[in-house]
């Protein structure tokens, strides 16, 4: 079966299979927080992705998440984590 769609589209209709997260594109990466926070499994593993990555677009999206009324709690968490273990460092 084709799949037409974007890559991180692809990535979200699959889930719960997942890829190698670590051949994902940044890209793809940002996408998925930016597409489907309301949803937190593929895009806080892609948030965690991309601070392991230490991407520099990390700190404004997990503050733009922060600022979603309708983010997942728990994605707004896990942003929330990063923000506090970037001012740690």
């Amino acid at each position: 079966m084709k799949f037409d769609g974007s890559p991180a589209e692809f990535i979200q209709f699959s889930y719960p299979d997942e890829p190698n997260w670590s051949e994902v594109p940044d890209d793809v990466l940002v996408e998925l927080v930016k597409t489907y926070f309301q949803e937190p499994s593929c895009a806080g593993l892609a948030l965690g992705q991309l601070r392991t990555r230490r991407n520099t677009k990390t700190t404004n999206l997990a503050e733009w998440l922060l600022r979603q009324d309708d983010a997942d709690q728990w994605l707004k968490a896990s942003a929330a984590d990063v923000l506090d273990r970037d001012q740690r460092s």
